[in-house]
């Protein structure tokens, strides 16, 4: 069973919400909900660290692509395979970014890797790497958060 997640970002939170993803049936990128029971303590708890990159394509990269429409959901497969990564998902959109990728990757220098191969390729306007965080990764900061003890500046 494959699972995709997705990210709801606000002011200075991610939160992260499970969603089972059919198999690719008819080529659709349509989910529903997942039961929370669908996760053991060892899917969020791997070695691997995910990610969510945000891009958009420059006029140029868009005007190649409308002449010879390509699917880079395979490039970007590539990318993240050649470092040991996995690709989970890989979107078009509207409004600030044109695209969105939720990869997989050993560690942030994998990661950093790509972004670079990718972002010195010239095809992109905007590129950001968002790295996530597991909610077991989140509950651990909170808990370790409460011993920083943090001081307003001026107090």
């Amino acid at each position: 069973m494959k699972h995709l997640i997705a990210v709801l970002c606000t002011t200075s939170l991610f939160f992260l919400f499970g969603f089972q993803q059919p198999e690719l049936a008819a080529n659709k990128n349509i989910t529903k909900p997942a039961s929370p029971s669908d996760f053991s303590q060892q899917d969020t708890k791997a070695a691997s660290h995910f990610y969510l990159t945000r891009f958009s394509y420059t006029p140029e990269t868009w005007a190649r692509l409308m002449k010879n429409p390509e699917d880079r959901r395979v490039a970007a497969r590539q990318y993240i395979e050649s470092v040991g990564g996995k690709l989970h998902g890989f979107w078009y959109a509207f409004g600030a970014y044109e695209g969105y990728c939720i990869w997989e990757a050993p560690d942030n220098v994998a990661m950093a890797a790509v972004g670079f191969a990718i972002t010195g390729g010239g095809a992109l306007s905007k590129y950001e790497t968002t790295s996530l965080l597991t909610v077991e990764e989140t509950l651990d900061a909170l808990r370790l958060a409460g011993k920083v003890g943090y001081r307003q500046p001026g107090k």
